[in-house]
């Protein structure tokens, strides 16, 4: 059978062609690329992956494998999971069939991917799995190829199980174990090293050692917090509480912060806007409004996800304007101008395109 699933360190597998899950920018990021820059040297590789410049998900370019026991690198980008409905499968099978298509064009008689997405881009495993086995498995008909697919943590590994008689497991457990806790720490301090990714990742990696510590499956977990992110309310509303209004929460921080009527709106959303808010009974603000509102009333990054939940919002850590949203409102830049430089920097379009 030409397809392969073995559970290994794709650093260590022989193949003529190594696929990395790479940063859509021409920088380093954690995991599995963080792993692979290392295994082939670095300040080489970053030079080499600076040539091709930014990489849209889906799209593959290859590099030379420099100290890797490989001829190529083909550097592709995932897609994140946004539920299944952004068409989030269909980037991931071009990652598949892009890579192998270049790998073909290459003579390579064997490549070697990592489950990709599966890991902080949020892919579920067993779907991550079956949009990699098909898309594998049908470009297999044009091509004559020894394809591995690499799985390495547990939740990959029963994932794999489920769909295949037979995987050969070249790594012992607790080398996978050891393994996977130094590639977290290193994910983790390379995020911390970069200012414009402060929480999400941190975030994901609390999340995970959360569930490990208290041996709580990912799937029971994942499922019971989309419950409550669905529910689109406040806790009390919840618990049966009466549900409070983005207006009532409005004006209770415009009291808590002394502000007048004029400080909240000018140089935000204006007067028109705001008389909507507060006289209109009902009135549901866009997400635009409601993040200049958090703007306007100089919050806190905990009080600004209070009043976008009384928006029936919250902010999207895997959309990069949200990002940098909470960027500026964490280093409590405020002002309109300020998180347009931040976006434009970013290479994104202002506020109001966005938003």
């Amino acid at each position: 059978m030409p397809l392969h699933i073995i559970r290994n360190d794709i650093t260590q597998v022989k193949a003529d062609a190594i696929v990395n899950t790479a940063n859509p920018k021409p920088v380093i990021g954690g995991g599995t690329d963080k792993a692979i820059y290392d295994a082939a040297g670095l300040d080489k590789l970053l030079t080499s992956r600076k040539k091709i410049g930014d990489i849209e998900p889906g799209e593959a370019y290859e590099t030379p494998a420099f100290d890797l026991d490989a001829n190529f690198i083909i550097h592709t980008v995932g897609p994140v999971w946004d539920g299944g409905g952004s068409g989030e499968c269909d980037v991931l099978r071009s990652c598949y069939l892009n890579s192998l298509e270049l790998a073909s064009q290459y003579k390579c008689k064997s490549i070697a991917f990592p489950l990709i997405s599966s890991g902080v881009y949020g892919f579920p495993k067993d779907v991550a799995l079956d949009v990699a086995k098909t898309a594998i498995e049908d470009s297999l008909k044009k091509y004559e190829m020894e394809v591995y697919l690499v799985v390495f943590d547990d939740a990959s590994l029963v994932a794999s199980k489920e769909c295949f008689k037979e995987i050969k497991e070249y790594v012992d457990a607790e080398y996978v174990v050891a393994k996977a806790k130094a590639e977290r720490l290193l994910e983790r301090d390379s995020f911390r090293g970069n200012a414009f990714y402060p929480d999400r990742y941190e975030l994901r990696f609390l999340e995970r050692e959360f569930r490990e510590e208290h041996s709580i499956d990912e799937e029971t977990f994942n499922r019971r917090r989309q419950e409550i992110i669905d529910s689109r309310k406040d806790i009390k509303g919840v618990l049966g509480g009466k549900q409070v209004t983005f207006r009532d929460r409005l004006l209770e921080f415009q009291d808590r912060n002394d502000m007048s009527n004029v400080d909240v709106y000018k140089g935000y959303f204006g007067k028109q806007t705001y008389n909507k808010i507060t006289n209109v009974k009902g009135y549901h603000p866009s997400k635009g409004t409601a993040i200049q509102a958090c703007l306007s009333l100089h919050l806190s990054l905990s009080e600004s996800y209070q009043l976008l939940s009384a928006a029936s919002f919250a902010f999207n850590e895997h959309f990069d304007p949200d990002i940098v949203i909470m960027y500026c409102i964490l280093n409590k830049k405020w002002r309109l101008m300020d998180v347009n430089a931040e976006l434009v920097k970013n290479g994104l379009p202002e506020f109001d395109l966005i938003y």
